[in-house]
């Protein structure tokens, strides 16, 4: 179960997913499909997709939730995958004021030096 803490720092990053609550990213974890990674002020949800860890959800203090990136980045790693992506939200487009885009896709490829 998670925390109602944890689920306010995560709660903002669902506003890009019609069909992502709480109830929802519960089961994930519950199940096994969701990893949760937390901080004292930060927190991330990541999931499988294919050859990929991607980071679903994420929110709280922006230094906190770079490091909480190196620790999915080692756990991605030592589970083989070969990508870390990152679902974010975007902000708001000046050049294409008629298209709402929902969503930014960030990936990192896994490689075996530093980070």
């Amino acid at each position: 179960m998670m925390s109602d803490y944890v689920w306010e720092l995560l709660a903002p990053a669902t506003e890009a997913f019609e069909d992502v609550g709480r109830a929802e990213v519960e089961q994930g974890l519950d199940e096994g499909t969701f990893t949760l990674f937390e901080g004292l002020e930060s927190a991330a949800v990541t999931c499988a997709f294919g050859d990929s860890l991607r980071i679903g959800l994420a929110g709280g203090n922006l230094t906190e939730l770079k490091q909480i990136e190196k620790e999915i980045c080692d756990f991605a790693k030592a589970r083989n995958f070969r990508f870390v992506e990152i679902i974010g939200r975007p902000g708001w487009e000046r050049e294409l004021p008629d298209y709402k885009r929902t969503a930014v896709l960030l990936r990192k490829e896994l490689g075996y030096g530093l980070h």
